[in-house]
Parts: structure tokens; sequence; C-alpha cells
């Protein structure tokens, strides 16, 4: 858990030392972060050696820092790929799609659109999105950053959060994923 929060802090120091919103800088660098506590199944990938595909659909400003911030970085020993997608693309390919705001009148499409059966982690900043039925929903307050968890939704897509994430998070829907 602490290595968790130490990196969520070290990516906050980080973030304000650009020109951009700070809270955009946030979500890049806690995006990247979440990604190394979720793992995968083996199915997920194509190949053993197959980077971690990051789906950006809505703010590519997050893509643009998610992009920088991923230079050198590996996630459970895989490469990173940002990819950036429109309302109506095949989101498949993604083994984490960031939605953002602008999306949010999409928001039940995308989430209907068979995500969960392809090990899509589903991340968002609409307000709500856990709820609706998306995996983890990042939740601004002030200068920082917290998120919900919707164990059930990630559960469905075959995912496994981590302990030490779930400990740092709010959980919605935890009843359902057990059944």
């Amino acid at each position: 858990m602490f290595a968790l929060a130490a990196s969520l802090l070290f990516s906050a120091v980080v973030a304000a030392q650009s020109d951009e919103p700070r809270e955009v800088q946030l979500k890049a660098a806690l995006l990247l972060n979440l990604a190394k506590f979720v793992e995968w199944p083996e199915s997920a990938f194509d190949a053993a050696r197959a980077p971690i595909v990051f789906g950006i659909l809505g703010d590519q400003r997050v893509g643009f820092h998610l992009q920088r911030m991923a230079v050198g970085e590996r996630v459970q020993g895989r490469g990173i790929v940002i990819r950036y997608k429109r309302f109506g693309d095949d989101l498949r390919g993604c083994h984490v799609l960031f939605v953002g705001a602008s999306e949010r009148h999409h928001t039940a499409q995308i989430l209907a659109s068979r995500l969960q059966a392809v090990n899509v982690l589903t991340v968002s900043e609409i307000d709500g999105f856990a709820d609706a039925g998306g995996a983890i929903e990042i939740v601004m307050e002030e200068d920082r950053a917290r998120f919900v968890v919707n164990l059930h939704a990630a559960t469905q897509s075959k995912l496994h959060l981590s302990a030490k994430l779930l400990a740092l998070a709010q959980v919605v829907n935890h009843n359902q994923a057990a059944r």
C-alpha cells in the first residue's frame, strides 16, 4: 500500500512541473499507476511479450501526458502502447480504456460494447461511471485524486485488482463480485 501511495504522490509532484493543468497530468499518472496493480489473464494478450495497450477516448491531453510518462516504463513486464480512439472505433484491442468527460453522452453505449468479454479495464473521470458499470472512476477533489472501483465490473472482465489498490479505493458492487 505504501508503494502505491508513494507512486501516486511522486506522480503528483511530476505533474506539478508542467504548464498543463495539474489535474490532466494527475489523471495520466494515476492511469499509468493503476495499471500496475491489475492482472490480466494471459488470454488477453496475443503473445507472451505483447504490450499493454492504453486506449484514450476523449481527452487526448491525458493521452499525451501518459505517453510522456510511459517512455521507458513497463507494466507487469510489458511495454506500453498508447492509442487514441474516437466514439464508434473498435475498443476491444485495448487493455486499459480511459473514457474522457467529453464522452459522457456515450457512456452507456461504450460500457455495453462487450468490453468485459475481452478483458478491458475501463477507467473514466465521468461522474457515476463506476455505478454505471465502469471498472474505475477517477474523482478529483480539490488537488487530490481518489478513485471508485466497481469490483463487479472488474471481475466480469476477468481482471484481478490488487488488494493494495482496493485498500485505497472506495469499492462499489463488491457483493455482486462474490457471486
